[in-house]
């Protein structure tokens, strides 16, 4: 019986006319054509409405793609024979890949083998072309070869991607006699032709796959079809299955005792909900696609039909349901192909482990680099025996067989509050975060389990726990897991840059790496309930460090660790670094070296796992910036110490480094600007700036470019005539050009001359070399003379956007006032969605509001950006009126669009 039978679906009946070779090319593709849009139209309200399950859907749409290549071949036929004599022609369709599966999604291409038994003769050309115009006609995407039965395995033997596509070959129309014959030589060389070299080579395949996708199932945008828990992985634990045992499908492997039926069900079922989603995507977008991006994934939300109840998003609810799905599969797949591993021969194996058997110590059995159990009752007896077994996987550098795993997952029940209060458990995890070796692969196989949530309760919410932005990669708790390995990947990296040998330095000289670490998998365990989770992570820490035995000195650094997680971030991005007060006050909540160190590195492991863009050189820059002039004031051990001199001596270095301008001119420059400039401006940037100064009549800008490629930025120096609007113009000009803003700052000279300063990229890195330079240059001068506005230039130009806007907003538009961070200056941070054209629209109405912006800080994360500015109010200082703040936060949420 028919898939669509079974599902009992109301799908177009195929019925050409009688007379069908009467119809025109035209109405026959006509008929085709409103034929299959039918069947998918059918498909996609039965699948939706839950009528049909995932792999029903491609089975029906298959066997309609059947019925119309049948139809194609049929009326190709006919037409040949209508003028030429029936010389015994031969030839076969044959679907293979996908199609060949019957796992047609409405958007997947159509493979197609056209067969035939020696040379290629003048019907194999015409029925070829006969067939493949219509399709193509048709909008179908068709990948088609023309080959015999001694090219087709020929080439499969050179080409493994042929050779995977042809495993799942499948007849559609043709000679079938002959399809017959040529059947018995084709699996003859599937199943027998250097068939254990395949193998490896696909799973060898799988592995550098999952390297590219992301190792894991909880990415936060994953692949349905490549990623870890996808399809292919599906794919490939049968395909190599089915080859080591020489069986044609499922219920041949199920006969010969390799898998039993649940394991079929449970393979059917990951099947159909991984091919329902991809089945959704591709008529969603409109194309062949197999990612779940942020776009998407709310539109997936409501097909699926999960709900949002008040802070629980039917986002959240689907992503973590693919995600259980997905593990599922990755679960089945690893279960076939170790099964399949278990009888690869040993001698062509490259050994990376050995592949004898070994009894460790404890309950564990190494062969072949997988540690199973020798007796699974010790798990139940005493669950600490389960944290010997992940120890003994970490000495091994091993990975835990199928069966161990679900052996863990079984004891789980017995790990309960005793267990985690027993010493023995708390030694034996913090011995495994001080190893440096095998970390991230320990960590994981816990989390895989579910055994890591059951140790740590607290951490178990944050399972395939969804991070709604664009930045983060991974989920909450892979994220964790990842960066709690950074430092200990450091170790033992074969070849590290100068910055990471910089942290090295740094991490070998923490005393206690065991407790380091353990703050950094457990920095975002505040995450889920509720606002503030740095304060909610530091009291749930603050229970854990004594149920792990720690002393309260160690308690108290965890708390302080996980309490000020984003403290260094926040400062180094968001804050003046040239503002004395500012680093004493961060020093004054840090206290100690040690604790300087450990924040520093928890920061960097922290960025370095969000993604693969947010790690940055200028955030380095910033970062190491702060930690240098904070070990210099813990260092003196002068945190009090006053800074009146300080201004003086900077004016007297800027002197000596201008020894080569004349004394008038040095005089001069000291005397125009205020102290906030020289100790604002970088050691070697005074003499560029006194070079432009000179230079500058007053009768046209000068705009220069400084690149530095090794921090990935530029700088931009701006000249001009102090006047109302001139940080909203240039903010505007470098927006029109797609130029990211990472720094600004603004001095004024006493005569009314404008020295503005803006470090930027371009997509992510610096303008060296760059056309993009030049032009941005020319418009700055263009604006600034009054030849153009930038409402002009927006006009003129379509804008290159790099911000995803289609990503739903859960977090509102935020304006927050701070008096206290500055004692000159009124801070406030914007927290919002990015779009063009935003730097601009908050500049000018802060201008024309009478605000004076001191300095700018611009800190934006794919589509987030948390910008910052030091104002005062014109002729008045600090903004201290509550009333007069209120009304700048009502003007700045109107020009975002709040």
């Amino acid at each position: 019986m028919r898939a669509c039978e079974r599902a009992a679906m109301t799908l177009p009946v195929f019925m050409l006319p009688p007379a069908q070779e009467g119809l025109s090319d035209r109405e026959f593709l006509d008929y085709l054509r409103a034929y299959l849009s039918g069947t998918l139209s059918v498909l996609h309200e039965e699948q939706r409405f839950a009528k049909c399950n995932g792999v029903d859907a491609c089975r029906c749409y298959s066997e309609a793609m059947d019925v119309v290549l049948r139809a194609l071949h049929e009326r190709g036929r006919q037409r040949f024979l209508s003028v030429t004599p029936d010389l015994e022609y031969r030839m076969a369709v044959v679907a293979v890949g996908g199609y060949g599966r019957k796992e047609l999604c409405p958007k997947s291409d159509i493979d197609l083998l056209f067969l035939h038994p020696r040379k290629l003769d003048r019907y194999v050309e015409a029925l070829t072309e006969w067939m493949l115009y219509p399709l193509w006609d048709l909008g179908l995407e068709v990948g088609h070869s023309v080959r015999n039965v001694k090219e087709t395995v020929r080439m499969a033997a050179a080409d493994d991607s042929i050779r995977t596509a042809l495993l799942d070959y499948r007849f559609i129309a043709g000679d079938e006699p002959f399809f017959g014959d040529a059947e018995k030589e084709i699996e003859k060389f599937l199943f027998y032709s250097d068939a254990d070299k395949f193998i490896e080579k696909k799973i060898r395949e799988m592995r550098n796959r999952h390297a590219k996708f992301g190792s894991t199932v909880y990415v936060l945008e994953p692949n349905v079809k490549e990623g870890r828990g996808g399809l292919r992985d599906l794919h490939t634990a049968i395909w190599t299955a089915r080859i080591k045992y020489k069986c044609r499908t499922l219920l041949d492997l199920r006969n010969k005792g390799v898998v039993g039926s649940n394991t079929i069900r449970a393979i059917h079922h990951g099947l159909s909900y991984l091919l329902r989603v991809r089945n959704e995507l591709h008529i969603l977008t409109g194309k062949k696609t197999d990612v779940l991006t942020f776009e998407v994934q709310e539109q997936m939300a409501d097909l699926f039909r999960y709900r949002t109840f008040g802070e629980h998003y039917g986002v959240e609810r689907f992503m973590r349901a693919y995600y259980m799905h997905a593990a599922s599969v990755a679960h089945l797949a690893d279960e076939l192909l170790e099964e399949v591993d278990r009888f690869l021969p040993e001698g062509g194996r490259k050994p990376f482990f050995s592949i004898h058997r070994k009894t460790m110590a404890g309950a564990g059995i190494l062969y072949r680099g997988k540690l199973s159990l020798k007796d699974s009752s010790s798990f139940h007896k005493d669950p600490v025996s389960i944290l010997e077994f992940f120890r003994t996987m970490q000495k091994t550098h091993s990975v835990l067989s199928v069966e161990a795993k679900k052996q863990i997952q079984r004891a789980l029940p017995a790990a309960g509050q005793e267990f985690r209060e027993d010493p023995r458990a708390g030694r034996l995890f913090l011995e495994i975060l001080s190893d440096p070796h095998w970390v991230r692969e320990t960590l994981l196989a816990m989390n895989e389990c579910r055994f890591l949530g059951r140790y740590f309760s607290e951490f178990a919410p944050l399972y395939s726990k969804v991070q709604r932005d664009i930045y983060h990669v991974y989920t909450v708790d892979i994220h964790s897991i990842r960066a709690a390995s950074v430092l200990s990947g450091l170790e033992n990296a074969d070849r590290r840059t100068k910055e990471e040998e910089e942290f090295l330095k740094i991490y070998r000289s923490v005393s206690r790496k065991d407790l380091l670490n353990l703050a950094i998998l457990l920095h975002d365990i505040g995450k889920g309930k509720g606002q503030g989770h740095s304060r909610i992570g530091a009291e749930i820490v603050g229970r854990i460090g004594p149920r792990m035995g720690l002393s309260e000195s160690e308690v108290a650094d965890l708390v302080f660790l996980v309490e000020n997680h984003l403290l260094m971030a926040h400062t180094s991005q968001r804050r003046d670094l040239h503002d004395i007060e500012l680093v004493l006050s961060f020093t004054e909540v840090v206290t100690t070296q040690p604790r300087l160190d450990q924040l520093y590195l928890l920061t960097y492991a922290d960025l370095r796992e969000v993604g693969p863009e947010v790690w940055t050189q200028w955030k380095a820059m910033l970062l190491a910036e702060l930690y240098d002039k904070a070990k210099n004031i813990l260092e003196t051990g002068k945190l009090k110490r006053v800074y009146e001199e300080r201004p003086l001596q900077r004016r007297q270095q800027v002197r000596e480094w201008l020894s080569a301008f004349s004394r008038a001119e040095v005089d001069r420059y000291l005397s125009r600007f205020d102290d906030r400039y020289f100790l604002g401006t970088p050691d070697g940037r005074f003499s560029d700036h006194l070079r432009l100064l000179s230079g500058f009549d007053g009768t046209a800008p000068r705009v220069e470019a400084v690149d530095y490629p090794e921090s990935g930025a530029s700088e931009l120096n701006i000249v001009w005539k102090d006047q109302r609007g001139l940080f909203a113009k240039i903010a505007g000009t470098l927006s029109v050009n797609g130029i990211n803003i990472l720094n600004a700052t603004i001095a004024t000279s006493v005569d009314g001359v404008a020295l503005d300063t803006f470090y930027v990229n371009y997509l992510g890195k610096s303008l060296e070399g760059d056309d993009k330079k030049e032009r941005v240059l020319q418009d700055l001068s263009a604006v600034l003379r009054g030849e153009t506005t930038v409402e002009q230039l927006v006009a003129e130009r379509k804008i290159a956007r790099f911000v995803r806007e289609k990503v739903s907003r859960y977090r509102p538009t935020k304006v927050v006032f701070d008096n206290s961070v500055s004692s000159r200056y009124t801070v406030v941070d914007i927290f919002t969605y990015d779009r063009i054209g935003l730097l601009y629209d908050i500049t000018r109405t802060l201008t024309g509001m009478g605000i004076d912006i001191a300095l700018s800080k611009i800190s934006t994360k794919a589509d987030q950006v948390a910008d910052v500015f030091y104002l005062t109010d014109r002729g008045l200082g600090k903004i201290t009126d509550e009333g007069r703040l209120e009304e700048i936060r009502a003007a700045l949420l109107e020009a975002i669009g709040e």
